[in-house]
């Protein structure tokens, strides 16, 4: 009997060795896994500042050229220029949000929008490249759609970003023949809307057993698509992402030889039309830009950047001073007070962060109404931007820097300031 009891300590003291050890390793494969993904956030982030750096300054420039008088085989040669560096713009927003997707922070902008608006401007995008494939091209409205313009409230540029990669793909994939979009919107008992699209294209189609890997990150159905078209294999995981965020799905139907079909769907509600168009809001955006001699401090330590941002605002009688780092931008701000900034975060001698902490620090002290701080960054991973405004910035728009974006932020910081307090006295 002692000896069996004896036998059952040493199994029992064996088992638990054994489950120690165990646990030992899962926690030590734990911690790497977490090391790894960690260093590969850090690779991320700093390959995505790395080339938007200098792709601001190839796009910024390119749209200051596009506003000169150029002959007809320039202006072709820029189209491409631009193009090409739209397509490496769009390769690094598909990184980044992949990184969000992994992380389950991708977010969604909730606001009114026209349906009709969005699905039309969509299709316009993509009638130059259907025109010259000499491809037939539809749009079909359903439901509600073929009633009225349909507003709703929903993230315009998520979906704007799932349409366009669906026909972007059609538009790749189809040789000949016919892509043909249809949008339906119908009501549901909750009063809620439910928006079904679909694109379907007369391509090469997908082989069925290639068809599973669609949805896999940096998966194409055919390794020899990414030489032949180009793309990251990410578009469709997103758009699936973006979809099933907004309560719905996407799936497709396709045969070899015969064509492919996306089908996707949203829920979303009603909204009240909102008379303020885009033109409106631009024109609004510059009316307040040219209503006072703004005193604007930018910082920015790359000289190629610094030409971008002084031709992107020149049209405007603002008050611009260009310093080369945070510790400038403080000393000028110390002098001279400002309307706002414009904040580059990685800089020589003192970064933006750093800056923009000690002109908070130093406001408080002196119990003065905050000057609005814009972070423009080639840093523009989720987690960057939170920690921008963790430090007190006021808003990023992120590097490459497009026009339209900046006139909005700087728009809305100096609206803000002059509700609050007015300008600053000259």
């Amino acid at each position: 009997m002692y000896v069996a009891y004896e036998a059952l300590k040493r199994q029992a003291a064996g088992l638990e060795a054994a489950v120690l050890e165990r646990t030992s390793e899962l926690d030590t494969a734990r911690k790497d896994a977490e090391a790894a993904n960690s260093a590969k956030s850090v690779f991320l982030a700093h390959m995505s500042h790395e080339i938007r750096t200098p792709l601001n300054g190839v796009l910024g420039m390119a749209a200051a050229l596009a506003e000169t008088d150029l002959n007809l085989e320039q202006q072709k040669m820029l189209e491409v220029l631009i193009e090409s560096g739209d397509l490496l713009l769009s390769v690094l927003n598909d990184i980044l949000d992949l990184t969000k997707v992994e992380a389950g922070e991708l977010e969604l902008d909730i606001t009114p929008c026209s349906i009709n608006d969005l699905f039309e401007s969509v299709c316009k995008q993509f009638e130059l490249q259907v025109r010259q494939k000499g491809l037939s091209f539809a749009i079909v409205y359903g439901g509600m759609l073929e009633e009225d313009n349909v507003w709703a409230e929903f993230d315009p540029t998520r979906l704007r970003q799932v349409l366009g990669n669906l026909l972007s793909n059609a538009v790749k994939f189809t040789l000949e023949g016919a892509i043909t979009m249809k949008a339906t919107v119908t009501q549901l008992n909750d009063g809620r809307l439910n928006l079904d699209f679909s694109i379907r294209d007369t391509g090469c189609g997908i082989p069925e057993d290639k068809q599973h890997r669609l949805f896999q990150p940096f998966a194409q159905a055919d390794a020899s698509i990414s030489r032949r078209y180009g793309g990251t294999g990410l578009g469709l995981v997103i758009s699936r992402k973006i979809c099933q965020l907004m309560g719905g799905d996407i799936s497709f139907t396709s045969e070899l030889g015969k064509g492919t079909e996306f089908y996707g769907s949203i829920l979303i509600e009603a909204a009240r039309a909102r008379q303020e168009s885009q033109k409106y809001i631009t024109e609004h955006c510059e009316t307040i830009l040219r209503n006072t001699k703004w005193r604007i401090i930018a910082a920015e330590d790359n000289q190629a950047n610094q030409l971008v941002l002084s031709h992107m605002l020149k049209d405007y009688d603002l008050d611009l001073t260009i310093v080369k780092d945070g510790l400038q931008a403080v000393s000028l701000w110390r002098r001279q007070g400002a309307d706002l900034i414009l904040m580059d975060v990685n800089m020589p001698v003192m970064d933006g962060l750093t800056a923009t902490a000690l002109i908070r620090s130093e406001e408080a002290l002196q119990s003065i109404q905050p000057v609005p701080v814009i972070a423009t960054s080639a840093n523009a991973m989720l987690h960057q931007i939170s920690s921008y405004l963790e430090h007190g910035m006021d808003d990023h728009v992120a590097k490459p820097l497009r026009k339209a974006a900046l006139l909005k932020a700087m728009a809305h910081a100096l609206e803000r300031r002059t509700a609050d307090q007015g300008p600053l006295e000259a």
